[in-house]
């Protein structure tokens, strides 16, 4: 029982460690490098590289698992010409569509809700003062008539 236990922990440490390396592999050639290495190119430490990023003024992206950040050298450079830009992701564009799209419906919805209750308050408004009309008529009617 305890090689099997082995034998499965030590398959998991090699598929574990394939994968860093086709991430560092794809990170390598797509031209990115580690928040030390940003970091060295600038007087920032790595954990505030990795903040910048976090906040969207430096495009990185995550590798390792989504563990670790990695970025470009051209992103940290064109950072440090205009340290008051904001990157924004096509794939934050899509979520704030898809939120904005979410809210419009739900203020829609609400408004249409509103209408609703207020023609149903409006409309019980008036039948009760029409009956309370219809009821006044009815007895003067009868009071008339039994005057007569």
């Amino acid at each position: 029982m305890l090689e099997i236990w082995l034998i499965l922990r030590l398959l998991a440490e090699v598929i574990s460690k394939s994968k860093i390396m086709l991430d560092q592999r794809r990170a390598n050639k797509d031209g990115y490098i580690t928040l030390r290495e940003a970091a060295a190119l600038t007087s920032y430490s790595s954990d505030y590289i990795g903040q910048l990023i976090r906040n969207g003024k430096i495009h990185g992206e995550q590798v390792y698992s989504n563990v670790a950040w990695v970025t470009t050298e051209e992103e940290v450079r064109a950072y440090m010409a205009d340290k008051t830009r904001t990157v924004v992701d096509s794939s934050q564009v899509d979520k704030i569509e898809a939120l904005s799209e979410r809210a419009f419906k739900y203020v829609l919805y609400s408004i249409i809700s509103v209408l609703v209750v207020a023609i149903l308050i409006l409309q019980y408004i008036f039948y009760v003062t029409l009956d309370e009309k219809v009821s006044s008529r009815q007895m003067s009617v009868e009071t008339s008539l039994e005057t007569s």
